[in-house]
């Protein structure tokens, strides 16, 4: 999977000769065709351990509005990348809260599982930067009459143009990954995320397939602004949850320590 991912980002960085077509060369593209998938750990059962694949590390002094324990400062997200758990097509999803005074040294090699059930879960390495912003409710969550006075406020849909300012897609539910904020129903309805234990939840992280798409440009960061017509730009994690939608991860608000809660949209 990696070596595919690599083959493919130099062929498509790559400026194509004089009479060359861009993009894999015959060679490149015979490799390519011979990473198909199948079962490449046959040593493996279904219940045998594997290491969990690192997703996010967040520290909370760059993620001034991180929920979870005060007392720890660092949220490190793992998951298992295989469907199916719990009987649902989602990752399962491990929360470690550390303080990042008693936490070690880096580990030169990660551990990582040898085979993995989707190359969506398998995320990039970035280096985030996080941005503060300010986000409003989903509409599915507001009360009618105020749905109704936006909609008044936005217009008709004839009399828009690319300057038109809409709710939907330019001040509610900042897409791409993002901690904390409002949570977006647009793939499921509003519902009411319970922990098993009965206690309501927050909304913690995000995990989204795409930072952004044609109708949430106006989120797009300053500094991507130049490139985002770019191939993967609004792509830099390489993960795809759902139908390329997005995964709501909340906390218990009574117990952080137990299991969060999943909403797949999308």
């Amino acid at each position: 999977m990696r070596l595919r991912r690599r083959i493919l980002a130099e062929a498509w960085s790559r400026v194509p000769a004089p009479g060359q077509r861009p993009g894999p060369t015959d060679e490149e593209g015979d490799l390519l065709r011979s990473l198909k998938r199948g079962r490449h750990a046959p040593s493996l059962g279904d219940t045998d351990p594997t290491p969990l694949l690192a997703v996010a590390q967040l520290f909370r002094r760059d993620v001034l509005d991180l929920g979870g324990p005060t007392d720890h400062d660092l949220l490190q997200i793992l998951w298992c990348p295989f469907d199916g758990h719990h009987g649902r097509h989602e990752p399962a999803v491990t929360l470690v809260w550390r303080r990042s005074s008693e936490a070690g040294g880096v580990l030169a090699v990660q551990p990582e599982p040898e085979v993995v059930g989707s190359e969506g879960y398998v995320p990039a390495s970035c280096t985030l930067d996080p941005e503060q912003v300010v986000e409003h409710p989903d509409i599915e969550v507001l009360p009618d009459g105020l749905r109704e006075r936006i909609d008044a406020w936005e217009g008709d849909e004839e009399d828009l143009d690319e300057d038109s300012v809409l709710y939907r897609s330019d001040l509610s539910v900042a897409p791409g990954w993002k901690a904390g904020g409002f949570a977006s129903w647009h793939g499921t309805g509003r519902a009411d995320v319970l922990c098993s234990c009965g206690a309501r939840t927050d909304l913690l992280v995000t995990v989204a397939s795409k930072e952004w798409d044609g109708g949430s440009r106006s989120w797009i960061p300053s500094e991507d602004r130049a490139a985002s017509q770019d191939m993967d730009a609004k792509t830099p994690t390489q993960v795809t949850v759902g139908r390329w939608g997005s995964m709501n991860v909340f906390l218990c608000q009574a117990d952080f320590t137990h299991p969060p809660q999943l909403s797949l949209q999308g």
